[in-house]
């Protein structure tokens, strides 16, 4: 069901300023809300069921993934998607840009991964508490659409208005 609501997304949204939009108002939003709910767990609970040095450690990788994620949704928001939204057909973005944003997704995807080490592959334990679940279930839906908003941006967003190569004749 998920798939088939971005499919339709994404076939309504395939021109640039389209996907701009899309990864504003959707994905955006969703990481952003998903972010505030784990911050809100780590600000208000004391974890007294997982390890105290596995807690401190996810804790410090969260709020790391929220930093580079936040810092690239403002260069985002704030330039290249007005860039792009401005400029007509064939708007070409100069090949730093893009190269730029997939460093900075691959620094998010290993912090995703490190997380994912250290809470077993998100698989909860009976013994957790309940807060604790959902914050673990939380964490698992954020990675979702991480990896989503990603796919958008770098199969379809940024390939759209990257330089074709020349051709040898």
């Amino acid at each position: 069901m998920l798939m088939k609501q971005w499919d339709t997304k994404l076939q309504e949204t395939l021109d640039p300023p389209g996907l701009c939009n899309l990864v504003e108002k959707e994905c955006q939003r969703e990481i952003r809300l998903s972010c505030r709910k784990i911050a809100d767990y780590f600000s208000q609970e004391s974890n007294k069921v997982t390890p105290e040095p596995v807690y401190e450690l996810v804790q410090l990788l969260f709020a790391k993934l929220q930093d580079e994620v936040e810092h690239l949704f403002l260069k985002e928001t704030g330039i290249i998607f007005p860039a792009i939204k401005n400029a007509g057909p064939g708007y070409v973005i100069p090949p730093k840009i893009p190269e730029n944003i997939h460093q900075t997704q691959q620094v998010i995807i290993n912090l995703l991964l490190k997380l994912r080490q250290q809470l077993n592959n998100y698989v909860v334990q009976p013994g957790w508490c309940k807060e604790w679940k959902a914050c673990v279930n939380e964490l698992f839906l954020l990675e979702r659409e991480i990896h989503q908003w990603i796919y958008i941006e770098q199969s379809l967003l940024y390939p759209s208005i990257s330089s074709k190569p020349q051709s040898a004749e």
